[in-house]
């Protein structure tokens, strides 16, 4: 008697033989519902792209800069020289330009200013008119911990979940970014106000400050040490101004370091036009071998509050 299988045709082999086809192809369905788990290709990508709030918090940090300011009292010490500019002329004038020259300037908090006079005995620290005096910072705020972004799925079963796990950071993260915004602009507030504080404190202090002739001489290398030792003492930017014929005579041995500070000599004038001249490109030969960068020379006719506060402004923090 014949089996069923004869009967209907079918071999038990042959049966067999499809079950493999079959469970290959099952499993490939299973493997495409759910996405593929990396691998190059379109396949690679589990979910719909989804933008995630940033959660970065952006910070601005500004190299210090320190303004040595020196301003020559004994400016008729060797009358000589420059009669056409009376006693209290230069160091009035100077004071005057550098508090109108303040405002100007693009103060951060952290800089700093200190001012001296040049006298015969000029690294003597009575001759320092105007202390060290900083621009305060404000507090560093303390902002609220970032959410934490969603998970990625590994299927595309958790799609869904996902999507609605960004909508909740998302959410959560624009709360946050306004508390982070709120609190840095109250700083930055904090910062603009110790800007005009510092500017109108220091600007009454140069118009009080009140110069005294010196009869006996000009240390200028004395007045370049103060300078010098103000600059070791507050790493950053560096400029140095000075107010002064330039005319040295008392011969100071010292030779202070300027390294890479910003030199200009203001209300810069010798009766003698040639002197004047030979001053200029003796002094220019002096800086270099200071380390300070080249020096601009204003004559005294062309130093103003504006053309000051370019010059001061003119190189990078």
């Amino acid at each position: 008697m014949q089996s069923p299988d004869r009967i209907l045709g079918i071999s038990r082999m042959t049966n067999s033989a499809r079950r493999g086809p079959v469970l290959v192809l099952a499993t490939s369905l299973i493997f495409a519902a759910c996405g593929a788990l990396g691998g190059p290709g379109a396949n690679a990508t589990l979910c719909p792209p989804a933008a995630l709030e940033s959660v970065t918090v952006e910070t601005k940090t500004f190299t210090p800069v320190t303004y040595a300011v020196l301003i020559d009292r004994a400016y008729t010490g060797d009358s000589k020289r420059s009669p056409s500019y009376p006693w209290p002329q230069l160091p009035r004038t100077a004071l005057e330009t550098v508090a109108a020259a303040l405002p100007k300037l693009d103060l951060r908090p952290g800089d700093a200013l200190v001012g001296a006079w040049i006298s015969h005995n000029s690294n003597d620290t009575s001759e320092i008119f105007l202390p060290f005096r900083q621009v305060n910072r404000a507090p560093t705020p303390e902002l609220p911990a970032a959410p934490t972004a969603p998970k990625l799925p590994v299927n595309k079963l958790e799609c869904n979940e996902y999507a609605a796990n960004v909508k909740t950071f998302n959410e959560a993260a624009k709360v946050w970014r306004a508390k982070v915004t709120e609190l840095q602009q109250r700083a930055i507030d904090e910062d603009q106000r110790n800007v005009t504080t510092f500017i109108t404190a220091t600007t009454a202090a140069m118009r009080g400050a009140a110069p005294t002739q010196d009869p006996v001489g000009t240390d200028i290398y004395g007045s370049l040490a103060v300078a010098s030792g103000v600059f070791k003492a507050n790493p950053g930017t560096h400029k140095l101004l000075l107010f002064s014929d330039m005319t040295d005579t008392i011969g100071n041995p010292v030779r202070p370091d300027l390294a890479q500070s910003d030199v200009v000599v203001a209300l810069y004038h010798r009766d003698d036009a040639s002197d004047q001249g030979k001053g200029q490109k003796d002094w220019e030969a002096t800086f270099k071998t200071l380390g300070a960068r080249a020096p601009v020379f204003l004559a005294w006719a062309a130093t103003t509050a504006d053309k000051l506060a370019e010059q001061l402004k003119g190189s990078a923090r």
